[in-house]
């Protein structure tokens, strides 16, 4: 029997110009899992990454406890199948639109403007509603290079398979990549419907591991959305 641990990238760089970016507090919160899994002797035979810059940005900062403590990694491997979903590319570019369009965001907009407190936890409040719609498909984004939610789906299934067929028996593996690919992989396990991927996608937590068992070309949840190595100041989920 195999484990994969499905790892998530640490806090990005949430309404900044550059989202693909770890903030302070993600790269210590990855510096913070590397310590957790270099002292409970979690090594892994196998590593893929996804190729998005916070994924590698993640990886980079786990592995330096291993790295301080002389102890080599194996080299990963880079797949493309797991980059995030793009419904926040999509979410800008439709975003005037959907605040037009859609009455509880405009709410929401509208509320910033007399409680500019609000504007993070209202933008992502109004991110979720979209989201919503975006997973039903209502804004496929025609005229822009995004994405959809079901290619995505498709890509997060062959991600998945291509580390599956690589992993021999009593292996340990690791994947850094991204919360929606994370809920993708375990939704499938689960059998859990869009919108309950979508859900699950909101709740995963920075820097979060959750853990698979491989054996007999099947793969069960052995657990979801870890966060043993994080203090409570260190908790985010975007």
């Amino acid at each position: 029997m195999s484990k994969i641990f499905l790892i998530r990238h640490g806090q990005a760089s949430f309404l900044k110009e550059d989202y693909d970016n770890l903030s302070n507090k993600g790269i210590e919160q990855s510096e913070a899992l590397g310590t957790y899994f270099l002292n409970n002797e979690i090594h892994f035979d196998k590593i893929y990454i996804g190729n998005l810059k916070r994924h590698q940005q993640t990886f980079d900062a786990y592995s330096k406890a291993f790295i301080n403590d002389g102890i080599e990694l194996a080299k990963p491997v880079f797949l493309n199948d797991l980059n995030e979903h793009q419904a926040l590319e999509a979410f800008k570019f439709a975003y005037e639109e959907f605040i037009e369009v859609n009455s509880n965001a405009k709410t929401l907009f509208e509320e910033v403007k007399i409680k500019p407190h609000l504007q993070q936890s209202n933008y992502i409040q109004i991110f979720g509603l979209f989201f919503n719609e975006f997973v039903s498909g209502n804004y496929p984004l025609n005229d822009h290079p995004v994405q959809s939610w079901r290619d995505f789906r498709i890509q997060a299934k062959k991600g998945i398979a291509t580390i599956l067929e690589n992993t021999n028996q009593n292996e340990t593996i690791g994947v850094f990549t991204s919360g929606g690919t994370k809920s993708s992989i375990i939704g499938d396990s689960l059998d859990l419907r869009e919108q309950k991927i979508l859900e699950l996608n909101m709740a995963i937590r920075n820097s979060s591991f959750s853990q698979l068992h491989f054996s007999n070309n099947k793969f069960n949840i052995l657990s979801i959305n870890e966060i043993p190595h994080l203090s409570k100041e260190l908790i985010t989920f975007v």
